[in-house]
C-alpha cells in the first residue's frame, strides 16, 4: 500500500515535465495496489501472479466477481497498463492531457480499492511483523475518493493490449539490436555481448516491478 501512495505522489510530481514518467507511475500505484488487495483476501506472496496480465486477472476474479468493485473501474486497470507499455516502450510520448487523465485515474482507483478492502486500517496488515503504518509516506485522500467513474470519464482509445505488448517488444528488440550493432562498429564486440545478456533483464517480457 505504501508503495502505491509513493507511485501516486510520484506520478504528481512529474505532472509538468515527464507525461511519460508520470503515466509509468500512475500505473504502478494500481498495480501496487491490487497486489495489496489480493494479499489482503489471503493469496499468500507466493502465490501472486508473476504477471501483469496475471494481476489484472486476478484483481478483476476477486474484486469485480465479488461486486465490491466496479467492472468500469477496473477496466481502467488494463487500460492503464496498455498505456504505461505505450510510454515505456515506444516511441510515441504521451501528452500532456493523458498523463493527467491517467494520474485523476489512478487517484480514483487507489482510494475506491483502498476503502473497499480497507487497507489502510493497520488490522489488515498482510502477516509481515511489524509492518505499522508508515503516517510520514501516507499521501492524502484525493478529493474524488470513492467516486464512481461517470460515463464521460475520459478514457484512452480503445486498444488491444496484445497488439500494445507486440509493440512494445518489437521496439525493445529493434532498440537493442541498434545498440549491438553501434558497439560493434567501435570494436566493442566482448562488451556488447555482455550488455547484451544483461539487457535481457528490461525486456518487456520479464517487465514486473520496477
Amino acid at each position: 500500500m505504501r508503495k502505491s501512495e509513493r507511485s501516486l505522489r510520484t506520478a504528481r510530481e512529474l505532472q509538468d515535465h515527464d507525461f511519460d514518467g508520470s503515466v509509468n507511475r500512475s500505473y504502478y500505484a494500481m498495480f501496487n495496489i491490487a497486489r495489496a488487495t489480493l494479499l489482503s483476501i489471503g493469496v499468500p506472496e507466493r502465490d501472486l501472479p508473476r504477471t501483469h496480465s496475471g494481476v489484472i486477472a486476478a484483481f478483476a476474479q476477486h474484486a469485480v466477481h465479488s461486486g465490491r468493485i466496479d467492472p468500469e473501474l477496473a477496466a481502467a486497470f488494463g487500460r492503464t497498463e496498455a498505456l504505461r507499455l505505450r510510454a515505456d516502450y515506444t516511441d510515441a510520448e504521451i501528452d500532456l492531457k493523458t498523463a493527467a487523465d491517467t494520474l485523476a485515474r489512478a487517484e480514483t482507483f487507489v482510494a475506491t480499492v483502498a476503502r473497499e478492502f480497507a487497507l489502510h486500517e493497520p488490522s489488515r496488515a498482510t502477516g509481515l511483523e511489524n509492518d505499522k503504518p508508515d503516517h510520514s509516506d501516507k499521501v492524502s485522500e484525493p478529493g474524488i475518493a470513492g467516486e464512481r467513474l461517470e460515463p464521460n470519464y475520459p478514457h484512452p482509445q480503445p486498444f488491444s493490449l496484445e497488439e500494445e505488448r507486440r509493440q512494445a517488444r518489437e521496439n525493445w528488440l529493434r532498440l537493442r539490436r541498434q545498440n549491438i550493432e553501434g558497439a560493434r562498429d567501435i570494436g566493442h564486440g566482448r562488451d556488447t555481448r555482455r550488455h547484451a545478456k544483461q539487457d535481457l533483464s528490461h525486456s518487456p517480457d520479464n517487465d514486473l516491478d520496477e
